[in-house]
């Protein structure tokens, strides 16, 4: 019964990883590179090394961090915060995370708060870091995680934690489209 149950909540992972995608999960970019933000972010969950390290050509370049065409506008205001995570258990924490990705539509606007684990990274075809805050579930083998974008206040990488630290940030949940994909983001965040 603890396999199947296992497998299951494995099965529900690879799902939710595959983000808030609208199309199918094996489709394959507009620009033909086939890979997205949930994509990179899932090879550093499940690499053993999860820092990326660019190419000497892509460190010479000034990557935003931040998803285009948003631009970044005042920080969040965390006295308004309508989901606050940090509150919640590790199971119900990761169930809410499942939730929020598998129908975005009802939580675009929200003020989100979520402890976890700081992930990164950088995506070459877009020339890109991208920030993500991931938690595991009550059993520790699997993880899921939302995108965030700081506000300008923040300067990468001096002002940005290093992947694996535990971090709290607090963002106005958002969605945007890359190529033919849906993602979800945390929109003016910051760390508290």
């Amino acid at each position: 019964m603890k396999k199947t149950v296992s497998l299951v909540l494995c099965v529900v992972m690879i799902l939710a990883l595959a983000g808030c995608g609208k199309n199918d999960a094996g489709a394959s970019h507009k620009n033909g590179t086939g890979s997205g933000v949930d994509d990179v972010l899932s090879n550093i969950v499940n690499s053993e090394n999860a820092t990326p390290t660019p190419t000497a050509a892509a460190s010479d370049a000034t990557p935003t961090g931040t998803p285009k065409p948003y631009v970044t506008s005042a920080p969040v205001d965390a006295s308004t915060i309508d989901i606050d995570m940090t509150q919640m258990s590790s199971t119900l924490v990761y169930s809410q995370i499942y939730d929020i990705v598998s129908d975005p539509d009802k939580y675009l606007g929200k003020i989100i708060k979520m402890s976890g684990t700081m992930n990164m990274a950088y995506e070459e075809s877009t020339n890109q870091y991208y920030f993500a805050c991931f938690v595991q579930d009550a059993s520790a083998c699997c993880s899921q995680g939302i995108e965030f974008v700081l506000t300008d206040d923040y300067k990468f990488p001096e002002d940005y934690p290093e992947v694996g630290t535990d971090i709290c940030v607090v963002g106005r949940f958002d969605t945007y489209e890359e190529g033919e994909y849906l993602y979800c983001t945390l929109r003016d965040a910051r760390f508290q």
